[in-house]
């Protein structure tokens, strides 16, 4: 088995960590929070290591198995049902994130395409990318990354002319209870979607550094706060709780000079990629849980790429709803089955883990 650089594993975790910021996290901080939304992110990168730490905990407790491994280790049959409720809880988030990908391109460029055929399009190379491979996904994911990267610094050096702070007066109006709703969003969203590289088993990453993987993590998170912050202080509350992407409004104040302007669509592409990745990395999760958890045998893995990814866009259509019917959705019942799924099951599984692995060692220390 082929192994993955640990910038490549870290660079599949920076659009994890990102991927939901447009018409998630953004939006949803912003109408709770208003100003003070920038606020909730920050409380949300230091308290997002809870559960950062959880998965690194996860990760380091048995280098050679993955999470779907690991848990029929401990739990044996039982095992097995663990993995299909997390691979369905998996396959829930990236069907949230694939209808705000279809939507997105769909009310900001092809609103007269139907959104079957774009649910198509994104289709085939997400079969194809599955097909190839992890290796192949995490080296794509990696040139990505640096062109991103580049992207970032080109907004924030086009817009910084208009920031004002002004914007953010009067600070620390909203009241404790939503500021505590807008840290717990922004960790479910940006933070729990970490917890499908646990699918890659630590012996398959070549010299991985968990400094590294922190690094990441806060460059990751401290940018989508960035991005929370100069779209406050460039547009104000006032304007920006009436746009449907504050964050693409944003880019349209992106200009080269005082000649080259309207590059919010190609800009826009940094978001697209993150939202792929992260389709991408999910169906990973899926597809890989699905054969270990059965023991099909290697001949079936493309069919099984095939039927879940045909299962994603059959389905797709069936909840495509606009950002202001999934609000409520993003902000209630679906932050809690994040919650449960991405976190508290994790935690019951490495509190098992270490049990298991506390009565081992006490049991070989009565035999000598």
């Amino acid at each position: 088995m082929r192994k993955i650089s640990a910038l490549e594993y870290n660079s599949l975790a920076w659009f994890l960590m990102r991927a939901s910021l447009v018409g998630i996290t953004m939006t949803s901080l912003i109408s709770i929070c208003r100003q003070d939304a920038w606020i909730s992110g920050i409380i949300g990168i230091i308290l997002g290591f809870i559960p950062a730490a959880l998965f690194i905990a996860l990760r380091n407790h048995d280098n050679k198995m993955n999470i779907v491994q690991l848990n029929e280790a401990l739990f044996g049959k039982f095992g097995k049902v663990v993995n299909i409720i997390l691979m369905i809880a998996v396959f829930v988030f990236v069907q949230v994130i694939f209808s705000d990908l279809v939507y997105f391109i769909t009310s900001q460029f092809l609103y007269k395409t139907s959104p079957v055929l774009i649910s198509i399009i994104f289709g085939i190379p997400l079969v194809y990318g599955l097909f190839k491979g992890l290796n192949s996904i995490s080296k794509t994911s990696l040139i990505l990354f640096y062109g991103i990267i580049l992207t970032i610094i080109f907004i924030v050096l086009g817009v910084s002319g208009g920031v004002n702070v002004e914007n953010l007066k009067p600070m620390l109006m909203t009241d404790g209870g939503s500021i505590a709703h807008g840290v717990l969003i922004f960790i479910a969203y940006n933070v729990l979607p970490l917890f499908f590289l646990l699918i890659i088993p630590k012996c398959r990453i070549e010299n991985y550094k968990m400094r590294k993987s922190v690094i990441i993590y806060f460059i990751a998170l401290l940018s989508i706060v960035n991005a929370i912050f100069l779209t406050l202080t460039v547009y104000g509350i006032n304007l920006s709780v009436l746009f449907e992407y504050p964050e693409f409004q944003l880019l349209k104040k992106v200009a080269i000079g005082e000649f080259i302007g309207k590059l919010e669509g190609i800009l826009s592409m940094e978001w697209i990629i993150s939202f792929f990745v992260l389709v991408l990395v999910g169906m990973y999760y899926v597809t890989t849980t699905i054969k270990e958890t059965f023991k099909l045998k290697e001949k079936t893995n493309k069919f099984v790429i095939v039927f879940a990814c045909l299962l994603l866009l059959i389905i797709n259509p069936l909840i495509f709803v606009s950002n202001g019917e999934a609000n409520d959705a993003l902000q209630g019942p679906l932050l809690i089955f994040m919650y449960v799924m991405f976190f508290a099951i994790p935690l019951v599984i490495l509190i098992a883990a270490k049990v298991k692995t506390f009565s081992s060692q006490g049991w070989q220390r009565k035999q000598s």
